[in-house]
């Protein structure tokens, strides 16, 4: 686990302002969440380096809008408080697990983020993710490769022979 220093706190400030002017955008919650997912800007934000931005909200989104044009699809938007808290956990996640945002919320859908927001946001972040996978019946291990690599194997009933060829390989 990395430690959350200034760079995570720039990166995670930043997306949290991101999300929170997204419902300024025509469109609903749920397009804005799935042209970020898609997006060219996540991909230099999963690099976790603040050089690599400019940091500033309005280039972020007009990168997005650039990249899929702009829509007035969808209704439903979640409120301000909600998007930059969603916005700030999905990177700090990230930041701290070393994964990708698409892997987080595969784990942790911005559904249940604004389901859980009122109760969780004024949480310590390891409180949340503590709780977020409790609540998904996860538990840290989730976030470790290695872990994630070995359960992949036993579930396809490989583990005994990936071991026993390992053994005659010796």
């Amino acid at each position: 686990m990395r430690k959350f220093d200034h760079n995570g706190l720039l990166l995670a400030e930043y997306q949290g302002k991101l999300f929170e002017k997204s419902t300024e955008l025509g469109c609903s919650t749920g397009i804005f969440m799935r042209r970020f997912l898609h997006s060219d800007l996540l991909k230099k934000l999963d690099g976790n380096n603040p050089a690599s931005l400019s940091l500033n909200v309005q280039d972020g989104l007009q990168s997005i809008q650039e990249q899929f044009g702009e829509t007035n699809y969808g209704q439903v938007k979640y409120s301000k408080s909600a998007m930059f808290w969603i916005g700030y956990m999905y990177r700090y996640i990230s930041y701290t697990r070393e994964h990708s945002t698409k892997f987080i919320m595969t784990l942790f859908s911005y559904k249940q983020m604004n389901d859980v927001y009122y109760a969780y946001h004024t949480q310590d972040p390891e409180w949340c993710v503590r709780n977020l996978l409790e609540l998904n019946h996860l538990s840290e291990s989730i976030f470790d490769r290695n872990a994630r690599l070995k359960n992949i194997i036993m579930e396809k009933g490989t583990y005994e022979t990936y071991l026993s060829n390992l053994n005659k390989q010796v």
